[in-house]
């Protein structure tokens, strides 16, 4: 099966630059909305209502990097959400080109943060939804933003993990402009592999990347909660945990904590 019919993004993306937005993940909603196109990315200096995963609230300082990508993949729905690891795997190689020291270590934490030596510097925020013509509520287009933000001259301070920016790693001439732009090319390329050869080698470079994989880890479910240890991910980017009595448990929503 053909996962995508455009898949030459660069030719289609183009960057919107604001300097304040409630929320570049909605900015990008209501573009769709309004006729915006696959491809287009939006970049704000400051953001008034930055939000995380499950509708937490993201501290958007100024200096810090917050943008989102709309796209619309011409696959199934049920794809969608490998995108949000198609943006780390994005994320990490930018880190990569960018922090001179090669003894920092950057990971990704399931689901959707990006960490420096164990410090969170970066989220990613995915977003699925459709639009339809008025005159012709059958024409559905499906769209997916995906969101990143990466701190880079400060962080936020008393949360619940510990937080770094790019300039505590030793990077001292660096701007949110530069990030986007080394973000933005890395994604193009990993959005090129994961339209042609899906998503088996994104998941690859993920679990290279994985924070503390093969170490303890505990699942807190809204009603119940266990330990196990954290094996990977499947093809549908679920948590993979070999629990305590030795059954594998297959996590798609959760809080992780590990040791």
């Amino acid at each position: 099966m053909k996962l995508f019919a455009r898949p030459n993004l660069i030719n289609d993306y183009h960057l919107l630059a604001y300097d304040v937005l409630d929320s570049t993940n909605e900015e990008a909603k209501r573009l769709a909305e309004g006729g915006g196109v696959h491809g287009a990315v939006v970049w704000s200096k400051k953001q008034t209502a930055g939000k995380g995963r499950q509708d937490r609230k993201w501290i958007s300082q100024e200096g810090n990097l917050f943008c989102s990508i709309l796209l619309s993949p011409n696959t199934e729905i049920k794809t969608f959400s490998q995108l949000s690891f198609v943006a780390a795997v994005a994320a990490v190689e930018t880190l990569r080109s960018i922090i001179p020291d090669e003894a920092e270590t950057i990971s990704c934490k399931w689901p959707n943060d990006i960490l420096i030596n164990n410090k969170k510097i970066g989220g990613i925020l995915l977003e699925s939804f459709e639009t339809f013509q008025e005159d012709s509520p059958a024409n559905r287009t499906r769209w997916v933003v995906v969101g990143i933000g990466i701190n880079i001259d400060s962080c936020p301070s008393g949360m619940d993990f510990p937080a770094t920016y790019l300039k505590e790693s030793g990077v001292e001439i660096i701007s949110a402009k530069i990030v986007l732009s080394r973000f933005i090319h890395h994604f193009i390329n990993c959005y090129e592999i994961w339209a042609r050869k899906g998503f088996t080698p994104i998941r690859k470079h993920w679990i290279d990347a994985a924070y503390k994989i093969g170490k303890p880890v505990e699942i807190r479910l809204p009603k119940n909660k266990y330990n196990g240890i954290f094996e990977g991910i499947d093809m549908n980017g679920h948590l993979l945990v070999r629990k305590n009595d030795g059954t594998r448990s297959i996590v798609s929503a959760g809080d992780v904590s590990f040791s």
